[in-house]
């Protein structure tokens, strides 16, 4: 249920030694807990269930930047506007304030529903409506009295502008019925019920093709099973079952995998079929943590939802994405949330079998033949501290993965802090495979850690990156890296150049810590560098420096499906990019998140 309405504001309230050395163990930790992931299971396809937002985005839609967003590879977003009163603030009737709203959002849809973006947008009929918990106390609410006129006419003019712009809504009857601040007359009365069935019909027949969802109940079956059971036995014997059945994953703490099996129990009850579930809302006010973002979505994974968006406790036009980007030095940035969803976000192909949910604490795992890796994120939803493990099986069934007898292990541990530039890398080397399996330990230094497991090929440096000097030849044009006008100036730009063999297009990876290291030039033996240690995305700022410690200076190669590599900096955690992914010879590098795709302008082969 959202809190941070604007009435409600004030109310809101064997890998072995070397890596156990890596992560001190906190005090009073409790016993160790054992995960496990095995990669010869497949279960289904990754398709990122738990990346979406209940608004968040600002009112003109331009904000959050793509560089917040794009990363997060967003499946669904739920808006209705919120700029004012709506229609009943218009006097029930259609005036500025619901047309601030239905422009809102169709300016958020037309950005969100269109590529690099293709998230469904569940419009908020209700909140559009006016009844957003700030509605007065002398709201009259549709079909009050059995009359639904004016009920109609509002659905025929919002729906219908809607419609008119082309662009591919679903359509949200009503939010949280089932909490007198949004419905008054109460849930599952006839007045509600002549509501649902009118809105129902009336949008099926202005946008036939339009995917209605509902009931968006603020409580779940196992929390009051009784309201489920009533409202699916109307719906079923009116013909006016939703297209996709939503619900909020909002209590403490509502487990999206047991949810989705009580959902799916009333459906089968009711006598109806599986319907695609959304969890609308999810993640409680009092639990935005990293660990517990991270519990969220490691459970959506194996949940069978459609999809799922983030609660917003501070709602509504904030770009801040429901949370997980903080206001600092007048910008906004990640925090640990961020992070978490953005590892969520390299869970790509096929999801695994893994042991779920051993004490608090949730796994999931993907593998990607054609990104060769495997990713695992890991979270907890009751601040566990101390040592835990992951024992991985089926490595015989990747050879793409683990042909040689080992394979690359990097673990980034992602602490619950806000801004947070990078997740911290605690491990990062070649292990070898035993019998198919190998055992990665993590410790949880802090309450509300997360972290994400990276398996990919091993390669002859550890870190993945060959030895000695190369071309390092850019994916999306083919120009090599090089230092601007074979100087050696410190502080000369790092550009791409047409390759031509010259020393200043000779580069070498000197390792450093945790997988980290120093890019550096042949023809100066200075290392690339981001100027002023600057962490802003987008700026022709890379250069060449004297070596130095700095973790600007510090770059981890992430090996890519096509053999290339991009190199992300240590500082900031946004990996070098040729600006604007131009061609043109000169132009120089700048920083930006990670793509993690073949044959862009972040991809480096050395040659």
């Amino acid at each position: 249920m959202r809190i941070g309405i604007r009435p409600l504001l004030a109310a809101a309230g064997t890998l072995l030694a070397l890596a156990a050395t890596l992560i001190a163990p906190a005090e009073n930790a409790a016993a160790a807990e054992s995960l496990s992931v095995n990669l010869a299971a497949v279960t289904g396809p990754a398709t990122g269930v738990g990346e979406g937002f209940l608004y968040g985005v600002s009112q003109d839609g331009t904000q959050p930047a793509d560089q917040n967003l794009q990363p997060l590879g967003i499946t669904a977003f739920r808006g209705g506007g919120h700029v004012s009163r709506g229609w009943i603030g218009d006097g029930d009737q259609n005036g500025s304030g619901t047309q601030a709203d239905v422009n809102t959002v169709i300016t958020q849809a037309r950005r969100l529903t269109q590529a690099p973006y293709h998230a469904q947008y569940q419009v908020i009929v209700s909140d559009i409506f006016g009844a957003d918990a700030g509605q007065p106390s002398n709201t009259v609410y549709p079909c009050t009295n059995g009359n639904c006129s004016n009920w109609v006419t509002y659905l025929d003019t919002v729906v219908g502008e809607l419609q008119a712009t082309g662009l591919k809504f679903a359509y949200d009857i009503w939010n949280e019925p089932d909490l007198s601040i949004f419905w008054g007359p109460g849930f599952n009365t006839t007045q509600y019920f002549q509501m649902w069935d009118t809105a129902f019909r009336e949008i099926r027949r202005i946008a036939p093709g339009a995917t209605i969802v509902g009931p968006s109940l603020a409580f779940t079956p196992q929390r009051n099973n009784g309201e489920w059971q009533t409202w699916l036995a109307h719906v079923k014997a009116a013909g006016t079952v939703p297209d996709m059945i939503t619900n909020h994953d909002e209590g403490d703490v509502d487990d999206p995998v047991t949810v989705a099996q009580a959902i799916n129990s009333d459906l089968s009850a009711a006598g109806l079929p599986r319907i695609p579930l959304s969890a609308n809302e999810y993640q409680p006010a009092d639990r935005q943590t990293t660990g517990v973002t991270a519990w969220y979505l490691a459970r959506f994974a194996q949940s069978g939802y459609t999809n799922a968006m983030r609660g917003n406790w501070v709602c509504c036009l904030t770009p801040n994405l429901a949370g997980v980007l903080t206001q600092a030095n007048g910008s906004f940035q990640p925090n640990g949330n961020w992070w978490a969803m953005r590892a969520y976000a390299d869970m790509t192909g096929s999801l695994v079998s893994t042991s779920g949910q051993v004490s608090s604490t949730a796994i999931s795992a993907a593998e990607d033949s054609s990104a060769k890796r495997s990713v695992a994120l890991i979270g907890d939803s009751n601040g566990f501290t101390g040592a835990a493990s992951v024992t991985y099986t089926g490595l015989a069934s990747v050879p793409w993965l683990a042909s040689n007898g080992s394979v690359n292990v990097t673990v980034d541990r992602i602490p619950d802090q806000a801004p947070l530039s990078s997740p911290q890398v605690v491990f990062n080397q070649n292990v070898s495979v035993s019998s198919g399996s190998i055992t990665v330990p993590v410790t949880f230094q802090a309450t509300h850690d997360a972290f994400a497991i990276y398996l990919t090929p091993a390669t002859s440096s550890g870190g993945g990156f060959p030895s000695g000097f190369h071309r390092l030849v850019i994916g999306n044009d083919s120009l090599c890296l090089d230092v601007f006008g074979n100087t050696t100036t410190a502080g000369a730009a790092i550009d791409q150049w047409t390759c031509n063999g010259q020393s200043n297009q000779q580069f070498q990876f000197v390792p450093g810590s945790g997988g980290a290291g120093q890019l550096q030039a042949q023809n100066s033996s200075d290392i690339i560098t981001v100027t002023g240690s600057a962490t802003a995305a987008g700026t022709p700022d890379i250069v060449q420096e004297p070596a130095s410690t700095s973790a600007s200076a510090q770059w981890l190669p992430m090996r890519q499906s096509d053999g290339s590599f991009e190199f992300k900096n240590s500082a900031s955690g946004l990996c070098l990019d040729v600006t604007g992914a131009g061609a043109n010879t000169g132009q120089q590098l700048d920083q930006w998140p990670c793509k993690n795709a073949a044959g862009a302008n972040q991809d480096f082969t050395p040659n």
